[in-house]
């Protein structure tokens, strides 16, 4: 992990003082039967000033498939591989986690032996919408704060889905229940954008950083509205072969309803210390929103 020195000023300008940075996902190994580190970060040469908090995604097979006697192992295991990983003092853990009904209890319990292991910081856990919605079904987990993600709404897989980023009318469906909630709530907002490719109606593949290409080459892909396009002709794009007749749906955030998700949060947030990031941090993300651009959606949750 390396920022730019574009990334650095921008967030300087935006005086950002603390960075989500996912140190690894966590996925089950079938063959060794036990949870093992994948994507593992790299911070050997990284040098700031921002607080970094170490960020940890976990599969739902992983939970489905572990034992409750590994549990405590696994839990011992992950503050271990964060300490190692860690160039400074640890003040807060994320996990991120769309548990299930099946992998409640294991992710709960694992959560609470997390807890066990680091007393003296902030543990908290990603939040999606249906799990604020829908608690009394989905439970609550044993942390100190969550994170609302405030995307990936819609189902990206459909072929009929318009944004599966961002979709405010979606979102306004699960805004229930936050009076409720047993923990207090940050939120994520989401910068990022990819294509969804469809042939013959089933998902294929998510792409990134490809907008650019598909909607300028006239020649390969054919417009079928602002978001949707047909390949002209089979062709390479990003190394993945595609198809004549394969259809790509481009999906992003614009400033408008990026900006609108503050006035439809702020009344259903109830956190006095409301921490507001994005994702992800990226210079060609950032490049289409400028930094007080950012400032003015931050402000619109006050």
């Amino acid at each position: 992990m390396e920022l730019t020195p574009f990334e650095l000023d921008y967030l300087d300008s935006l005086e950002v003082a603390t960075l989500y940075v996912k140190f690894f996902d966590l996925d089950w190994d079938f063959n060794l039967k036990s949870a093992f580190p994948q994507a593992v970060v790299q911070l050997d040469n990284y040098k700031s000033d921002f607080e970094i908090i170490p960020t940890i995604f976990i599969t739902n097979r992983t939970l489905l498939h572990i034992d409750n006697a590994q549990l405590p192992a696994l839990a011992n295991k992950i503050v271990q591989k964060i300490e190692s990983l860690a160039i400074s003092e640890i003040h807060e853990i994320q996990i991120d986690c769309d548990w299930s009904p099946k992998t409640e209890a294991a992710y709960f319990q694992l959560l609470k032996l997390i807890r066990q292991q680091k007393k003296d910081i902030l543990l908290s856990a990603t939040i999606r919408l249906h799990q604020v919605k829908y608690a009394d079904i989905t439970g609550t987990p044993p942390i100190d704060k969550g994170m609302l993600m405030f995307y990936n709404m819609g189902e990206v897989t459909k072929m009929e889905t318009k944004n599966s980023i961002l979709d405010l009318e979606l979102a306004k469906q699960y805004l229930y229940n936050f009076e409720n909630y047993a923990i207090p709530l940050d939120v994520a907002l989401p910068l990022f954008s990819w294509t969804v490719l469809f042939r013959e109606g089933e998902m294929i593949k998510l792409m990134t950083n490809v907008d650019q290409e598909i909607s300028q080459d006239s020649s390969r892909f054919e417009k079928v509205d602002a978001t949707h396009f047909e390949v002209k002709k089979s062709t390479y794009l990003d190394g993945q072969y595609l198809y004549k007749g394969d259809q790509l749906r481009i999906e992003s955030v614009n400033h408008q309803d990026l900006k609108a998700c503050g006035e439809l949060l702020k009344a259903h947030l109830k956190n006095d210390h409301l921490a507001i990031s994005f994702y992800h941090l990226d210079s060609t993300i950032l490049n289409t929103f400028s930094y007080d651009f950012l400032e003015e959606v931050c402000n619109q949750f006050h």
